[in-house]
This record gives structure tokens, sequence and C-alpha cells, in this order.
């Protein structure tokens, strides 16, 4: 692998998921471009674990589409095709987002508000610190929250599936847009609608802020 990006050592609970979430951000920020070859041996070395909880990592990855493992050939990173997801993952991203939506002020109590309203604060000391990737994170950890907690099993696997490239593309929007500042005032906005279960604004924010 490329002598730039190392990965660092991880504890011990929880290694097949701190594999993963390890190898998915360095993905997603493009420390690991597409093509990039993935040596377990190297990347268990690496994070000082055993090969087994970063095979488990690498199939998720698969599975998910970010990367691809051939039997003789190992395993690689792949490209994030523009097109793919626009015309894909955006619009299957909006349809599970209206529909998790219209349940979420039925579903949600009030533990779970103040849950995302301090997601919302982390998204303006995020903004405050000019943290790009601290700010999408959060934005995903948003509306991930909404997701598995008002939706299906089902619903939520097909989420985990197409928001890694979601998250990638928002990376990019952050970098073109000349301020951040409005993420956080967005989401509280939406939170509102939902709060009120104001079906109409929910899917006009959506329409509007989804792209």
């Amino acid at each position: 692998m490329s002598e730039a990006f190392t990965f660092s050592k991880t504890p011990k609970q929880s290694l097949k998921n701190l594999a993963y979430e390890s190898i998915k951000t360095a993905i997603v920020k493009g420390d690991l471009p597409p093509g990039q070859r993935l040596l377990e041996t190297e990347i268990a070395s690496q994070m000082g674990i055993s090969r087994g909880p970063v095979r488990e990592a690498i199939r998720q990855l698969d599975q998910e589409g970010l990367t691809y493992s051939h039997p003789h050939r190992g395993t690689v990173v792949l490209e994030m095709d523009p097109e793919e997801t626009e015309k894909v993952f955006v619009p299957t991203r909006r349809i599970i987002e209206e529909y998790v939506a219209e349940k979420a002020s039925f579903k949600l109590d009030d533990e779970d508000y103040q849950n995302l309203e301090e997601l919302i604060q982390q998204m303006e000391w995020a903004d405050n610190e000019d943290n790009l990737y601290q700010l999408t994170d959060l934005d995903i950890k948003f509306h991930s929250y909404l997701v598995e907690h008002c939706g299906s099993p089902t619903i939520y696997a097909l989420w985990n599936s197409v928001i890694a490239r979601i998250h990638s593309r928002l990376l990019l929007q952050g970098i073109i847009k000349e301020s951040l500042h409005i993420v956080p005032d967005e989401h509280r906005e939406y939170l509102q609608y939902i709060k009120t279960h104001d079906i109409e604004k929910i899917k006009a924010h959506l329409q509007s802020h989804i792209y």
C-alpha cells in the first residue's frame, strides 16, 4: 500500500467495527484512492490486530461496493462513479429519508430529540473548527439515527449500503461550498419539521437539500 497513509493501532474492543470504520474513513476521505490495493497483513500490522477483523471489515466493504476482492488478485479500492451516485444512490437516499421522516414524529421520544439536538450542537462545533470531515460525519450520523430508529432493519441495511457513497459526495460538496455554517441550521430546521409532523415541509426540505 501507499507509504503516505498508515492505519493507527486500535483498542481491543469491537476490532472488526474499528477496522471497518478506519478503512472506510480512509476511502471516503481519499487517503486510499481508487485502485489502491488493500493488504490484510499490512493493515493488521499497522493497527496492531490480527488479520481476522480486517478480513471481516473488508468483506463488509465489498458488500457496500467500496472495495472489490478477487480470489487470486487481492482487494482494491473501487472508484465512486459520480453519475452512478447522482442517479442511483442520491435518489435512494431521498426515498429512504422521506419514508422514515413521515414516521419519525410518531416514533421518536424526548430522549431521541435530545440526542439529535446534541448532534446538531456538535455540528456547530465542527463548523467553528472548520473541520469538514467531522461536520459531514455528524451530518451522516444525524440522518442515520433517524433511519435506525424509525425504519425497519431491512431499510437500515439498505441505508448502510449507500451511505458511504453519500458521505464522499457530501465531502466534495463541502469543499466547493462557500460556507458551512448553514449545515447545523438546516438540520435544526429539519428537526423542527419532524417534531411538528409537517410532511409537506419535510418533503420540500429533502428535495432542496439532497442532491
